[in-house]
């Protein structure tokens, strides 16, 4: 299930990145990061799973989507531990 959504975040994440940069590396620089589909799928992987490293900054619209995103990481599975602990009474 994560990892459906992870991927569908990234293919998001592409899909914004044709019309714009929606990733910078986090240094003084502020360059755009690559905007490569594998470099996405990390960024939206390193999001869902530990709200994020620090190594690249979302920019624009996609600051939305990784929030989103990372609420989601951490809801889910709290989710599916409250269903499991329902279920044993």
């Amino acid at each position: 299930m994560l990892f459906s959504i992870t991927f569908g975040f990234a293919i998001l994440y592409y899909l914004l990145s044709l019309e714009t940069v929606v990733l910078k590396v986090n240094d003084p620089t502020g360059k755009p990061a690559d905007d490569s589909f594998l470099n996405l799928l990390y960024f939206s992987g390193v999001t869902i799973l530990s709200v994020g490293y620090g190594d690249l900054v979302p920019v624009g619209s996609a600051r939305f989507f990784s929030l989103l995103e990372a609420a989601i990481g951490l809801l889910l599975p709290a989710s599916y531990f409250m269903k499991a602990i329902n279920s044993l009474d």
